[in-house]
């Protein structure tokens, strides 16, 4: 029975985590669902019980949520995915791109679809979440569908050997302050995100083009962190590093790769690296 409490308490942080971008939200939310199932009594089937409950509290933290005072580019608190089964079918659903994406969504679209497409979850069972009948259920997943540019098989691509050896090279080159090798790496119209939410130093725009984005990126790696200790890892299912100084984490930092490095994502606002490696995120 804990084994199975534990399996779905997971589920439910990969839902939740999802829905709001935050692990330190996921785990408020499904800690109140935990706390409302123990009161309900009578409940049939935990499983629907909870996710449902869930999902409901997330869409109200969505309503909720006002993100106009954030300074500068938002981005989705990172998770380490070091070691995990990256062949999963939820693998496909944790790039910041991805997530980024989901942003455009309203808050009933973004349930209906993430339960229906990353969490296989059937139209009827979807309907109780989001108090809609079946059929409205299926126009709201297929609008969201057409919002985000996605047919119903696309998928994100997850990390392979070429996108982990690139991000080797690309890593080393801005150690080292090559810019001109970092350049080339990059696609043309490469974009880099920073996330420092007001908290700490950061660029207040997205920065576009490999020019600026190869000189921001030496900079950042080969003066800014020349103290830190770096070590490789896998952030949200992609090529990344993390930056540590002393026993603290200081930045983390993912590469979106396809033929080359197209987008680069960097989290250096504290509130969201406190939970780096222990989050329960499928």
């Amino acid at each position: 029975m804990i084994d199975d409490m534990n399996a779905l308490r997971r589920r439910m942080m990969s839902v939740a985590y999802r829905m709001l971008g935050s692990v330190v939200d996921a785990e408020d939310a499904v800690q109140d669902a935990f706390v409302r199932y123990q009161t309900a009594g009578g409940i049939s089937s935990p499983e629907g019980f909870l996710v449902r409950t869930t999902t409901r509290l997330c869409i109200d933290r969505l309503r909720a949520r006002h993100r106009r005072e954030y300074i500068g580019p938002w981005l989705p608190e990172p998770v380490d995915t070091h070691g995990v089964n990256e062949d999963s079918t939820l693998s496909a659903s944790l790039p910041q791109a991805f997530l980024l994406l989901l942003e455009q969504l309203t808050p009933d679209e973004r349930a209906a679809f993430l339960l229906r497409t990353v969490f296989d979850y059937d139209y009827a069972q979807i309907s109780e979440v989001v108090d809609q009948p079946e059929a409205t259920v299926r126009q709201i997943v297929r609008r969201a569908r057409h919002r985000l540019g996605l047919d119903a098989k696309r998928r994100f691509p997850t990390s392979t050997a070429h996108a982990d050896a690139l991000a080797e090279r690309f890593i080393a080159a801005c150690r080292a302050g090559d810019v001109k090798t970092v350049e080339g790496m990059l696609a043309e119209d490469a974009e880099l995100h920073s996330d420092g939410g007001g908290r700490v130093s950061a660029a207040r725009a997205v920065i576009r083009g490999r020019e600026r984005v190869a000189r921001f990126l030496a900079g950042v790696f080969s003066r800014k962190r020349r103290n830190c200790e770096m070590h490789p890892t896998t952030v949200n299912g992609e090529p990344g590093v993390v930056f540590v100084s002393g026993r603290t984490v200081v930045q983390v930092t993912s590469l979106a790769i396809t033929t080359d490095v197209r987008t680069v994502y960097i989290i250096v606002n504290p509130d969201k690296l406190g939970r780096w490696s222990t989050s329960e995120i499928e």
